[in-house]
């Protein structure tokens, strides 16, 4: 290793829409190396300038063949892969990459084949003698802190309804919007009433209530981790749905189409087509800058009685897309205290505190609440 007092983290994907915000998490951090990376260098250096100090922009692709040996040479601490959309890196290349150079990872992904099966990657890992954690966003990081949160007065879980409504006024990034476009009509299992059904994204589209300013939102659902991971980890549970969408109703009933057209094996969802829809996005008038996520679960109090506790973030004023990125700011910084010795791959459920990741937005437009309702009261999140 070089005889450096400081931690060398680089962020793969680093000037971008998420990318650079850990980015600026990450630079109040003392003692840090950060080295922003990506494909294009002077976007990267611009990126670097900005965050000032020992900051330095890289040309660095997640393609390279040689990857490894570039990640070796970097002498890195830590590499937070935030370079999307996840659901076309089913082969865990850049994951691979550091397990040869025995480089510790974390990645933003909130791919649900992409996180849940990302512990294969774990013998690997543990031979390397590092630690690698997928999915330290909004999905399954935050929400499985809120879940734990949830859990202090609700310990049987029976089901959990999880609801993204993003600002429509905010920067997007194109890979985000990929991400959520190519999947569009694709086929997922999800638990209801205790059974394994198929739905798709874009389907049920349903009216989803949030606290003020942010209010009611059309949502339709999406595949995600915790779709999987809350059946995992709660035996008892019958029912795991999640939701998410765009505003105007307008915009979001074009993308409730598409997924149909898709179903119908008609060219509706292609990356071409992603393009545009984010150029028709940026300027589609109506919308806010304020969103939200809500994750509720209902079960059983410590009484045995039926209860259900709801959780709820919003990001007003157009700060809204520093959530996501909380969750991966939060957990680098254990990495680099030596919190996260235990070697091996796995995904980010409950390896944070909610108080560790609303640490991170106490520079931003953030509010959260908290609620616990009998179960004749319990608040709905579709009409």
């Amino acid at each position: 290793m070089i005889n450096n007092l400081n931690k060398r983290v680089l962020i793969l994907g680093g000037y971008g829409n998420f990318g650079a915000r850990i980015a600026q998490m990450l630079n109040s951090e003392p003692n840090i190396q950060l080295i922003i990376t990506g494909r294009n260098k002077a976007l990267a250096d611009q990126c670097a300038e900005g965050l000032g100090g020992l900051a330095e922009g890289l040309r660095l692709e997640r393609d390279a063949v040689n990857l490894a040996a570039q990640l070796k040479a970097l002498h890195l601490d830590l590499l937070i892969h935030c370079a999307g959309p996840f659901q076309k890196e089913s082969d865990y290349r850049v994951a691979k990459a550091c397990i040869e150079s025995r480089t510790p990872y974390i990645d933003i992904s909130d791919g649900r084949r992409f996180v849940c099966d990302f512990h294969r990657l774990s013998p690997a890992a543990e031979a390397a003698g590092i630690s690698m954690v997928s999915g330290a966003s909004s999905l399954p990081g935050l929400s499985s802190a809120a879940i734990a949160e949830i859990q202090l007065e609700l310990p049987v879980i029976h089901s959990v309804d999880i609801a993204i409504a993003p600002a429509h006024r905010i920067d997007r990034g194109l890979a985000t919007v990929r991400a959520g476009f190519e999947s569009l009509g694709h086929s997922f299992p999800q638990l209801q009433s205790g059974y394994w059904r198929e739905s798709h994204a874009g389907k049920n589209l349903r009216p989803i209530n949030l606290a003020h300013p942010v209010g009611k939102r059309w949502l339709c659902d999406f595949d995600v981790p915790d779709l999987e991971l809350c059946p995992k980890y709660f035996p008892k549970m019958h029912s795991a749905r999640f939701a998410t969408g765009l505003e105007p109703l307008t915009l979001q009933i074009g993308l409730s189409a598409c997924a149909q057209l898709a179903r119908l094996q008609l060219p509706a969802t292609t990356a071409r087509l992603a393009q545009l829809g984010h150029k028709i996005s940026d300027r589609w008038p109506g919308g806010t800058p304020h969103g939200g996520m809500i994750v509720r679960a209902t079960g059983e109090n410590a009484h045995g009685e039926s209860a259900s506790r709801s959780w709820q973030v919003l990001g007003l004023n157009g700060d809204g897309p520093w959530i996501p990125a909380a969750p991966a700011a939060a957990l680098a910084r254990k990495f680099l205290r030596g919190e996260m010795e235990e070697a091996g791959a796995r995904a980010c459920w409950q390896l944070l505190s909610l108080d560790e990741i609303l640490l991170e937005l106490n520079d931003h437009s953030i509010v959260t609440a908290i609620e616990t309702h009998s179960r004749e009261r319990m608040p709905a999140l579709a009409g």
